[in-house]
């Protein structure tokens, strides 16, 4: 039996920089996380929704439920362990990691990372190259590539936000997607973890629909640098977060 690859959105509530970041409202009546489903879903593979069994994160069973979508409960702080056991549950072969900061998660570099994984020989996982702009994309991973991963991180209690530094010690057979121009060496930020980054969201799709392409957003962006103005100074902090992590995984 081929059992279809999945779009597996990692989300959960208590984000220390933004406290309940996922839930707040965008444009109009739809959250954050609501936006990041709906285009995780034009990916074109099953969405799976990937949170804790946290209290906090209770609140995103009825938003499943809404979008008609399938829900999986696990490690708060060790994501490495809630996808490997989201994995082993729902029988998953290969899946796109989708982040649910991502508000401009873009489905056709996704559908590339896929297909490039599929026909790639001996490849556990297709990343983002660094110039890719901030926000358009993670991972597609394979099972064998989680069950590396996780073998270097089974305790419950450890967090693993940033997996970079796993990958490598994972020693993973890495490919990296194609990149069209639009979707590199950009100084756009689309990802929230910060006051500005919300800020910008709102209006960014206060101007561009919540499903447009990725190259309409830049062609916008482009267009009206005064928006990407509001949080990409914001980028540095970011990356100095994401390093400081790294030197602290062993």
């Amino acid at each position: 039996m081929v059992v279809e690859p999945k779009a597996i959105v990692t989300v959960r509530n208590s984000s220390t920089r933004l406290p309940n970041k996922a839930i707040m409202k965008i444009k109009n009546d739809l959250s954050s996380i609501d936006i990041v489903i709906k285009r995780a879903k034009k990916s074109g593979f099953p969405v799976v929704l990937a949170t804790s069994t946290d209290v906090q994160d209770n609140v995103f069973v009825g938003i499943a439920q809404k979008h008609h979508i399938e829900i999986f409960r696990g490690s708060l702080l060790n994501k490495i362990k809630r996808w490997y056991d989201c994995f082993n549950k729902l029988q998953i072969e290969h899946a796109l990691l989708v982040d649910g900061d991502d508000l401009s998660y873009d489905y056709d570099v996704a559908k590339r990372a896929m297909l490039q994984l599929h026909t790639s020989k001996d490849i556990d996982i297709v990343a983002s190259p660094k110039e890719t702009v901030c926000g358009f994309f993670t991972y597609a991973i394979t099972k064998n590539a989680i069950s590396k991963l996780y073998s270097l991180a089974t305790d419950d209690s450890l967090n693993t936000d940033v997996i970079t530094k796993y990958i490598e010690l994972a020693k993973l057979n890495v490919s990296y997607v194609s990149l069209e121009q639009h979707e590199k060496n950009k100084d756009v930020r689309l990802t929230l973890d910060y006051n500005e980054d919300l800020e910008f969201f709102r209006e960014l799709y206060r101007n561009v629909d919540v499903l447009d392409n990725g190259k309409t957003i830049i062609k916008f962006l482009e267009a009206n640098k005064s928006v990407s103005q509001i949080n990409f100074h914001r980028q540095k902090d970011f990356l100095a977060n994401q390093a400081k992590f790294n030197e602290g995984v062993k």
